[in-house]
């Protein structure tokens, strides 16, 4: 009967060891597809409270938002993070592929409306 391998040998070494990727010039993607984090609503007794999706056997501890008045406002805080994540990692995709403004898949604006609220609030 043939045995599992275990991890131990040169082919598991090899496996485990970092490989050095860089992107083609003329090997441009059509399309950028992200999967996103899942959060978490709850509500208690002082409004409503939103957090990024933990998994349970990790030792990690939600990092609760809140509280929220409403569910809307619970929903625009999930957005923002959402968008967040988004930009970063569609700006890692941009710098990777060394897209400019012009390219149709570049997408973002010069300054978002989150970072202008930000700057405002901190002046």
């Amino acid at each position: 009967m043939p045995t599992v391998t275990k991890g131990n040998g040169k082919d598991a070494k090899a496996a485990r060891s970092p490989v050095k990727m860089t992107a083609a010039a003329n090997d441009l993607p059509s399309r950028f597809t992200y999967a996103l984090k899942a959060w978490t609503a709850e509500r208690r007794k002082d409004g409503w409270y939103v957090s990024p999706t933990v998994p349970t056997l990790s030792d990690e501890r939600p990092q609760w938002r809140g509280p929220f008045e409403s569910i809307e406002t619970a929903c625009l805080s999930m957005a923002r993070g959402l968008a967040v994540e988004i930009a970063d990692r569609h700006t890692r995709h941009i710098e990777w592929h060394n897209l400019d403004v012009s390219h149709p898949l570049y997408g973002l604006k010069p300054q978002t409306r989150l970072r202008q609220r930000n700057k405002a609030c901190v002046t």
